[in-house]
């Protein structure tokens, strides 16, 4: 089927995209050559440009001379357990009714780091490393429960990077409490894409206009079917253009 689409989607044009893959945002593609050990090395500061830190207080960046909160997340130290405390205790974990494949209740199964943005005494920093600047940013995952660490990636990106446009990408789109509604608002973020896995209110949908939704109603059928006859699935993850 068709993906459904709840606002103006508008891609990138693919010169654009094929511009901004081979010039590379991730440090570990570029790499300097072994000199001898004699053989004086030349550093230079291209590594530490491109790496970016932001302030985050209640989830949201702030500028650099902005107050700090009483607590700040970078000084706190967690008490180390042992570890065989540690591995005797989680013998004894039994994890509770399951749904998508093993992973637990999603609606209850999001990152700790989001209600811990929330604090409104704690401070956090958040790194960026790469270029993004007057690019188009992919923010993926595999669901989009909690807006917190979305909206957070997102606002750094913009505000820190000078990113020009962001698609928050997710297979499974939960949106639990007002996490679809948080991310309507944030202005850093442009599109918001998911497929139809879970369940998304269309009541609720219709308010999105950053919503894009893609069916997989056709992708899960033909692989049954293929599945069923001995026939190779991989021609369903072949990309080939229109």
């Amino acid at each position: 089927g068709s993906p459904t689409r709840h606002g103006d989607l508008k891609m990138p044009p693919p010169e654009g995209q094929k511009k901004a893959s081979s010039d590379g945002c991730s440090l570990a593609s570029r790499s300097t050559p072994d000199l001898p050990l004699n053989q004086e090395q030349v550093f230079d500061d291209r590594r530490a440009q491109e790496v970016i830190h932001g302030r985050l207080i209640r989830g949201h960046v702030v500028e650099d001379d902005f107050n700090s909160p009483a607590v700040s997340t970078a000084g706190n130290s967690l008490q180390e357990e042992d570890p065989m405390t540690m591995s005797h205790a989680s013998s004894f974990f039994v994890p509770e009714g399951q749904v998508l494949g093993g992973g637990g209740d999603p609606a209850a199964s999001s990152d700790e780091e989001d209600n811990a943005f929330q604090d409104t005494k704690a401070e956090h920093m958040i790194t960026l490393v790469g270029n993004v600047r007057n690019r188009t940013v992919f923010i993926v995952d595999d669901m989009i429960d909690k807006p917190g660490s979305w909206i957070a990636a997102a606002e750094t990106v913009v505000k820190k990077g000078g990113a020009k446009k962001v698609f928050c990408i997710a297979t499974h789109g939960v949106f639990g409490a007002d996490c679809l509604e948080q991310l309507q608002r944030c202005e850093c973020i442009d599109t918001i894409l998911v497929t139809n896995s879970f369940p998304i209110n269309q009541d609720r949908a219709r308010n999105i206009n950053k919503l894009v939704v893609l069916d997989l109603s056709f992708l899960l059928s033909e692989a049954i079917r293929r599945n069923h006859y001995g026939e190779s699935i991989s021609p369903l993850f072949q990309h080939t253009g229109d």
